[in-house]
């Protein structure tokens, strides 16, 4: 299998799922930003009102089937997540094809009401999938809600060599890694965005591609699907080898001009005349055959970023204002001598769009970060956003995968920033949360990498959003619900398999290593 080139610490017994599969931003943003009409909110697939947990096990075996994958849903209550809970993978009724071994069915997904018709639907990827005897073509299914839910309700099955799609399937291009939903075109349908990093690109290598898959009243069609890359009209650049356009996806409104905008992370990117290596792209709306313009920012453009830049991304209103603002993870970048400590770069969006007139820089030599950079620790490794204290301004939690606990490496731990009218994110009443803080369940432990995910899901429909915190090493896999205010951890509460309703569940199952955003 082709391999994202990258310095990456991977988990115990489930890294050979992984492969290239190891960026938590890879767990994506879905974003119903304009037009929305009749439409659901994100994840609730029942129509209930309440946001449906959605969580991916892309190492779960499947009928006898190692790292086939699964992704399991529970419904939302006041209380949150129900005690039960489905399990859908590739041999569950109405899923088209079967479970094989490596599909990493549940790696990513993204949810939206994609046909408009008051039910959230599920997009999941499976990117590791073999298409006839092409290894590692990768292959997208929809599942739609209905009045009781998306187990065993219409799924449609999206692949390079579907008809109406541009490209073809090729080896180890793992369609659908990336993924994010929102209405770019501007018709008041959500749409669907696939990055696809290893893709070729004007017969470059790994260039990266993205597929635009647009929403309509019979949901997401491939007929009108289009292509872009670098050589797309009004995106800057042009694909060059190892660019990776696309590894990292999010939508939002980042000009202020009601319609979606794409922004996209190319982390192979090489900046002229510089070892600086990312960029971030923002395509914006409304896109047809092509954005209505672009937008780019290098990291040799922001001082202090310079590796790696995007790695993560994340969308909020972190000031409360008009426009969309950027919160971009640079986890693998040197902080002193310390190689990937990881920073994080927040940027924030105007009428003109997005731009480096305004940015702020965080890492673990920041006043008011606790902690300290340490090699490999990934600060900014996942980033998720939502008003987690109730004030109306978005805040923003960040993933340190490998984030070593006293002697335990790799135990990971994640942090609460959180935003305001006047600072947008700022280390104001930040909040350092790891599993040996009171109040967590679970205990420290090596390679737990508590943080290698993180989300943001209002779990019990009260109109607060809860950040999650997903330890997909930590046996089987866990994922922490928190409540949380400045300076405060209000509440957490760990779920497992068990506690939905299954068995344990298995070492390198990866329980959570997709989480909603």
């Amino acid at each position: 299998m082709a391999e994202i080139k990258a310095r990456r610490r991977r988990p115990k017994a489930w890294h050979v799922l992984v492969g290239l599969l190891v960026s938590t931003g890879a767990v994506t943003a879905a974003v119903l930003v304009a037009g929305s009409g009749g439409a659901a909110a994100p994840y609730d697939f029942n129509g209930d009102g309440k946001p449906d947990l959605a969580l991916g096990l892309p190492g779960n075996s499947v009928a006898g089937h190692a790292r086939a994958g699964s992704v399991i849903i529970a419904n939302g209550t006041s209380t949150g997540p129900a005690a039960t809970s489905v399990r859908i993978d590739q041999e569950s009724p109405g899923v088209p094809g079967e479970a094989e071994a490596d599909d990493s069915f549940g790696q990513t997904f993204a949810s939206c009401d994609f046909d408009k018709d008051g039910y959230a639907d599920l997009a999941v990827s499976s990117p590791l999938e073999a298409i006839g005897t092409t290894e590692g073509a990768g292959m997208l299914t929809v599942h739609y809600g209905s009045s009781g839910g998306i187990y065993d309700s219409r799924t449609d099955v999206f692949e390079e060599d579907t008809t109406g799609y541009p490209g073809a399937v090729g080896k180890d291009e793992i369609f659908a890694y990336s993924l994010a939903a929102g209405d770019v075109t501007g018709d008041g349908y959500c749409d669907l965005a696939i990055g696809q990093p290893l893709d070729n690109a004007d017969g470059k290598p790994n260039a990266g591609t993205i597929k635009l898959m647009p929403g309509s009243s019979s949901g997401l069609t491939a007929a009108s699907t289009i292509q872009i890359d670098q050589s797309t009209t009004n995106v800057p650049g042009v694909p060059e080898a190892q660019d990776r356009f696309g590894e990292q996806l999010a939508i939002g409104d980042i000009n202020g001009d009601d319609t979606a905008d794409l922004v996209v992370a190319t982390l192979g990117e090489q900046i002229s005349s510089s070892s600086d290596r990312g960029s971030i792209h923002v395509l914006y709306g409304p896109i047809d055959d092509a954005p209505a313009a672009g937008g780019y920012i290098d990291s040799g453009s922001i001082t202090g970023i310079g590796e790696f830049a995007g790695s993560a991304l994340a969308l909020g209103h972190f000031n409360d204002d008009d426009y969309t603002d950027v919160a971009v993870g640079v986890s693998d970048e040197e902080v002193g001598d310390e190689g990937a400590a990881g920073r994080l770069a927040v940027l924030y969006g105007n009428a003109n769009g997005l731009s480096t007139g305004r940015v702020k820089l965080f890492d673990q030599d920041s006043p008011g970060i606790s902690g300290a950079p340490e090699s490999e620790d990934y600060f900014a490794s996942a980033l998720a956003a939502g008003d987690f204290n109730g004030d109306g301004v978005d805040d923003l939690v960040v993933g340190m995968r490998s984030e070593a606990i006293g002697s335990a490496t790799g135990s990971g731990a994640s942090m609460i920033l959180f935003g305001n009218t006047t600072g947008g994110i700022t280390t104001k009443g930040a909040l350092w949360v790891d599993q040996d803080t009171e109040g967590v369940p679970g205990t420290v432990a090596t390679d737990d990498h508590f943080g290698w995910t993180v989300g943001a899901l209002d779990t019990d429909g009260n109109g607060r959003v809860e950040p999650l915190v997903g330890a997909p090493g930590n046996a089987a896999g866990t994922v922490t619900v928190l409540k949380v205010k400045p300076s405060t951890l209000e509440s957490a509460t760990a779920l497992a398999e068990a506690d939905l309703g299954w068995s344990a569940g298995s070492d390198g199952d990866a329980f959570g290593i997709a989480l909603p955003r």
